[in-house]
C-alpha cells in the first residue's frame, strides 16, 4: 500500500527535475498570451495526465502543438467552471466589501475562495480525465468530496500556490503556470494513491 504523499517531498522533487525551470520560462510566457495560454494549459493537462496514468512525477515535452491547443481548450473549460467563475464572483463580492470599509471581511473571503476554488478545479481536472467526458463535471458533490476528503493537508499547497501568485502579480504568467504545476503535482499523486486505496469513488 502506497503512502500518502509528503506535499514537502513532492515540492522538492518537482523543482529537481530537469528541464523544470525551461518548462515554467516557457509555460508562464505563453500563460501571458490570450489564445497562447492554451498551450501553457494543454502543457498542464499532460502533466496531470502522465501523474495520473504513471504515478511518476515527471515533465511531458512541448511536442505535438495541435493536440497540446486541444488539451489546453479542455484544461480551459474546467479551469474557467471551477477557478476562474468563483474568484471572479468573489472579487466582485470582495470589491463591493471593500468599497463598503470592510477591507477586513474583503481579502480574507477573496483567499478562501481562492484556496477552495484551486483545490476544487484540481479535483474536476482528475475526475474529468478518467474518461475524459465533460458529463463527469456536473457531478459536483463528489468533486467537492474529493477537494475536502484530505482537505488538512491538501490546504497547505493550496496556500503555497495563493504566495506564489499573490506576491508576483505583476509576472501572473509565470506564477500561474509554476502556482498550478505544485498544486496538480500534489492533487494529483495523492488522488491517484486513494483510489490504489479504494478510498476514492470513480
Amino acid at each position: 500500500m502506497k503512502e500518502t504523499p509528503i506535499f514537502e517531498e513532492v515540492f522538492m522533487r518537482l523543482i529537481r527535475l530537469p528541464g523544470v525551470a525551461a518548462a515554467v520560462v516557457i509555460g508562464g510566457l505563453l500563460a501571458f498570451v490570450p489564445i497562447a495560454n492554451v498551450f501553457a494549459f494543454g502543457y498542464l493537462y499532460r502533466f496531470a495526465l502522465r501523474l495520473r496514468r504513471t504515478g511518476q512525477l515527471s515533465l511531458p515535452e512541448w511536442a505535438d502543438w495541435q493536440s497540446l491547443f486541444v488539451d489546453g481548450l479542455r484544461f480551459a473549460v474546467i479551469w474557467l467552471a471551477y477557478w476562474l467563475l468563483p474568484v471572479v464572483v468573489t472579487w466582485l463580492i470582495a470589491e463591493l466589501f471593500h468599497r463598503m470599509g470592510l477591507a477586513t471581511i474583503a481579502y480574507p473571503l477573496l483567499s478562501l475562495v481562492f484556496a477552495v476554488a484551486s483545490l476544487m478545479f484540481c479535483a474536476a481536472l482528475y475526475r474529468f480525465q478518467t474518461r475524459a467526458d465533460f458529463s463527469d463535471l456536473w457531478d459536483v458533490p463528489l468533486i467537492w468530496r474529493m477537494a475536502t476528503v484530505d482537505w488538512k493537508r491538501f490546504i497547505i499547497p493550496a496556500l503555497v500556490a495563493l504566495g506564489i501568485i499573490a506576491f508576483a502579480k505583476p509576472l501572473y504568467g509565470l506564477v500561474f503556470f509554476a502556482g498550478f504545476l505544485v498544486l496538480i503535482a500534489y492533487t494529483s499523486l495523492s488522488y491517484r494513491v486513494m483510489e490504489q486505496r479504494a478510498a476514492l469513488v470513480r
